[in-house]
């Protein structure tokens, strides 16, 4: 196993896209651990989806997405 394998599992079968986000929103925003931190945890993950829509140059979507983190 060489550094650029180190986090990789090497018998994983590719995810569908909407796995691979929910996996990584997971990683990145951490496990819910009370009900009262759900909505935080979602107005994060909300966040997030504006942030990397503004990283692929969707900023029209990722400004309606921002409409929905302030409501």
């Amino acid at each position: 196993m060489n550094k650029g394998q180190a986090y990789r599992a090497a018998n994983a079968p590719p995810m569908p896209d909407a796995e691979m986000w929910d996996a990584c929103v997971s990683s990145i925003l951490g496990p819910v651990i009370a009900q009262a931190d759900c909505e935080v945890r979602h107005r994060n993950a909300l966040q997030l989806a504006a942030a990397a829509l503004r990283a692929a140059g969707a900023d029209d979507i990722a400004a309606q997405a921002k409409l929905r983190i302030v409501a």
